[in-house]
């Protein structure tokens, strides 16, 4: 009967009336090739991330990703992956708010929860040297705030600057 292929609230719950045994197969069991275009190690978030923008952006199809546990087993599988943006470089802030970006749109273009949600972060300084590197870290947010819009993070870095350097001061 495998008929459900979307992703949506209704689906599960239809679905359950029948033990969410009417979902369609979500990948197929594929023997392997005798030939590859590329051959990614490693399954994980890079991995996944390379074979999918390999074949969005460039058509390259016939892509091989290696495995030695199960497929997303890793940080990006479990809820100790981070995904936030640096502050210390502009170069890094607009970079990984670019990644950021990309989370958001990627549950929609999959089909596929990735279970994705932003929360916020608390940082404890227990010595001198952390006082100091969380200092530096506030500061380079206050210049983050001056950065373009289309460049900036997506979070409040003046007002959270401030208040990090109230509390490192």
């Amino acid at each position: 009967m495998n008929s459900r292929t979307r992703y949506s609230a209704w689906n599960l719950l239809a679905s359950a009336l029948h033990g969410q045994a009417d979902w369609a197969p979500a990948w197929r069991d594929a023997e392997p090739k005798a030939r590859y275009d590329v051959v990614i190690i490693g399954g994980g978030g890079h991995g996944l991330a390379t074979a999918y923008y390999l074949a969005k952006n460039h058509g390259i199809t016939n892509v091989a990703v290696l495995e030695a546990g199960w497929i997303g087993g890793g940080n990006i599988g479990r809820n100790t992956t981070i995904v936030r943006s640096n502050y210390l470089y502009p170069e890094s802030a607009r970079l990984y708010d670019f990644s950021v970006r990309q989370y958001k749109q990627l549950a929609q273009e999959l089909n596929f929860n990735i279970m994705f949600s932003q929360r916020g972060v608390m940082m404890l300084a227990h010595s001198r040297h952390d006082l100091d590197s969380q200092s530096r870290w506030a500061n380079a947010m206050l210049s983050t705030a001056s950065m373009p819009h289309s460049t900036r993070p997506n979070t409040q870095p003046a007002s959270t600057a401030r208040a990090a350097r109230a509390v490192c001061t």
